[in-house]
């Protein structure tokens, strides 16, 4: 099988706003089958950093949403070498790492998930990421490693992410490390952080995305954030984000049962009545002697 390009890299090179559906509790391949159907999303976002997903899952995963030309990102904390390498050979399209804080650290990733590429195009960058030219990125040995090798420095995106005022005010030298694709600015992280727990639309909250989208803007970068509920959504488009994350799994299936509900709301009080009046039936024949069964 051919590599493809990377459709998010791709969407957005040509200025698109890509929306992506974020998976955790729910991470099933019939569940990515299902959103790959609809066609809503180009992306989907396996969430590891609060997930159990292990890598062996993650990879089928993989497969699932490939085979609906859906762009993966795998959320983690990239803490070590090893780390990194097991999550991008899953073949994931990007890896979106959490609190990162400083430009040493994203230097660290991008060393971590890079090759050392001796004939690199113009533009990429390259690093000292450990060889294994027979896993599933790789497409089992089935292709070059000069080809392997340039797709995984030039098409796999590294995200990361800036979720705390510490990060903020690192944030022109983060996206400035070179590999670095974007920042995802964590909203739900910052505003607990500074003591707004929930408050996605707090103006210190919203001072600080715009904070991260003039610094990717001044190096030429893109950025992504989430996008809770249709008027959340549209500031945070306004201010320029490509990638938004509307929810996923939980608040689908939750949002889901919620209006599922509603095809019996009202009928409670008067279930509850007819149950009651049931019980007493049924105790008013047994005090008189007679089988329940035969009460009409």
């Amino acid at each position: 099988m051919p590599l493809h390009p990377n459709r998010l890299l791709a969407d957005i090179s040509a200025g698109k706003v890509q929306n992506v559906y974020v998976c955790g509790n729910h991470a099933t391949t019939r569940h990515i089958d299902f959103v790959g159907e609809t066609g809503h999303f180009p992306a989907i976002w396996f969430d590891l950093e609060h997930f159990d997903i292990p890598i062996r899952q993650l990879a089928t995963l993989n497969m699932v949403a490939h085979a609906h030309r859906m762009t993966t990102i795998a959320r983690f904390k990239a803490t070590n070498y090893q780390n990194v390498q097991r999550v991008l050979e899953t073949g994931v399209g990007a890896i979106m790492c959490a609190m990162v804080e400083n430009a040493e650290e994203a230097a660290n990733i991008v060393r971590w998930a890079k090759f050392n590429n001796p004939s690199p195009r113009e533009g990429e960058t390259t690093g000292q990421r450990g060889w294994n030219g027979g896993g599933v990125d790789a497409r089992y040995g089935t292709i070059s490693a000069a080809e392997y090798v340039s797709y995984q420095n030039t098409e796999v995106a590294i995200l990361c992410q800036v979720e705390t005022e510490e990060a903020l005010e690192k944030v022109d030298e983060i996206i400035a490390t070179p590999g670095v694709n974007a920042i995802f600015f964590g909203p739900g992280d910052f505003a607990h952080r500074i003591g707004h727990l929930g408050q996605l639309n707090h103006p210190r909250v919203m001072h600080a995305m715009e904070t991260v989208a003039k610094a990717c803007q001044r190096h030429s970068k893109w950025w992504g954030t989430l996008g809770i509920g249709r008027e959340h959504y549209q500031k945070v488009r306004a201010l320029g984000a490509q990638l938004i994350c509307p929810g996923g799994d939980t608040r689908v299936m939750l949002n889901g049962i919620r209006e599922l509900a509603k095809t019996f709301e009202g009928y409670g009080a008067e279930q509850e009545q007819t149950v009651v009046s049931l019980d007493k039936a049924e105790a008013h024949a047994l005090a008189n002697g007679r089988n329940v069964g035969t009460i009409s």
